[in-house]
C-alpha cells in the first residue's frame, strides 16, 4: 500500500513546490512593481520641486533682480546729485546704494543656487564648472572639475540628478571635511558606455564609513541621505569610502537609459 501511494505523494510534493515557486515569483513581481511605482513617485516629486525652483529662480532674477537694479541706478544718480550740492546726504545715500548692491548680489546668488540657468541653457559640464568656480571663490578651496566624455547633452532629468548629487557632495565636504581654504576638492563626471560615473573626493577629516553607511545611521534629510536617495531612485549605485584623517571619496554610477517598468504580475 505504501509503495503504491509513493508516486502520488511525490506528485503532490512536486505540485506544492511548483505552487510555492509560482507564488514566490508573483510576490517578487509585485514587490518589484511596488518599488518601481515608489521610484516613479519620488522622481515626479523631485521634478515638481525642480520646476518650482526654476519658477522662483526666474522671479528672483527677472522680477526682484530687475527692481533692485533699477533701485541701484536711481540711488547712484542721487549720490551724484547730492555730491554736487554738498548737502550732507551723499554718505547716507552711498550707504543705501551699498545695501542695494549687496541685496542684488544675494538675489542673484540665491537665484543661481535654486536653479542655475546655465544647467538648462548650456548643460551639465558648464553648470558643474560654474558651481566649482563660484564655490571656490566663496570658500577659498581649490575645486578641480573634470568632465571627460560629456561633450554631448544628457537627458535633462539625469543632468539634474547629477548636478544635485555633486552639489550635495561639495556642500557636505565644505561643511564637514575641515579642509579649510588651503585644501582642495576633486570632482569628476564621465560618460562610460551606458553609464555616467561621478566622484567627489576631499583630503579632509574623514569619518568611519562602515558605521555611517548603515541605512539606519544616516540621518534623514542629511547630505549623504539625499545623495543616497537620488542615486537609488535613479537606478544607480553609490559608494562612499572614508577613513578618519584620510579624507572621503563619494562615487556613484547612474544609467543613461531610464528604468523600464517590470513585467506584468501573473495570476
Amino acid at each position: 500500500m505504501s509503495e503504491a501511494r509513493h508516486p502520488d505523494s511525490m506528485k503532490e510534493v512536486s505540485r506544492r513546490v511548483e505552487q510555492i515557486a509560482q507564488e514566490n515569483a508573483r510576490l517578487f513581481q509585485e514587490l518589484a512593481a511596488g518599488e518601481y511605482r515608489i521610484r516613479r513617485l519620488a522622481k515626479a516629486i523631485w521634478a515638481v520641486q525642480e520646476e518650482e525652483r526654476k519658477r522662483i529662480a526666474g522671479e528672483l532674477h527677472d522680477g526682484l533682480g530687475q527692481n533692485l537694479t533699477a533701485l541701484k541706478i536711481q540711488l547712484d544718480l542721487l549720490v551724484q546729485e547730492a555730491q554736487k550740492v554738498d548737502s550732507g546726504l551723499a554718505p547716507k545715500l552711498s550707504e543705501a546704494l551699498g545695501f542695494a548692491e549687496r541685496a542684488l548680489e544675494e538675489a542673484r546668488e540665491l537665484s543661481h543656487l535654486l536653479r542655475p540657468r546655465i544647467l538648462d541653457d548650456l548643460g551639465l559640464e558648464p553648470a558643474l564648472r560654474w558651481m566649482g568656480r563660484t564655490l571656490s571663490e566663496r570658500t577659498g578651496i581649490d575645486i578641480q572639475v573634470s568632465c571627460p566624455g560629456l561633450e554631448d547633452r544628457l537627458d535633462p532629468d539625469l543632468e539634474t540628478v547629477i548636478f544635485r548629487v555633486v552639489q550635495e557632495a561639495l556642500t557636505n565636504a565644505v561643511k564637514h571635511s575641515g579642509i579649510g581654504n588651503k585644501g582642495s576638492l576633486q570632482v569628476e563626471v564621465s560618460r562610460r558606455g551606458a553609464w555616467v560615473h561621478l566622484s567627489v573626493e576631499d583630503q579632509g577629516a574623514g569619518f568611519d564609513s562602515s558605521l555611517v553607511l548603515a541605512r539606519g545611521k544616516i540621518p534623514n534629510g542629511s547630505g549623504l541621505a539625499n545623495i543616497r536617495d537620488r542615486v537609488e531612485v535613479s537606478g544607480g549605485k553609490l559608494s562612499i569610502r572614508s577613513v578618519p584623517g584620510k579624507g572621503t571619496r563619494i562615487e556613484a554610477r547612474l544609467p543613461l537609459e531610464s528604468e523600464t517598468p517590470p513585467g506584468p504580475v501573473g495570476g
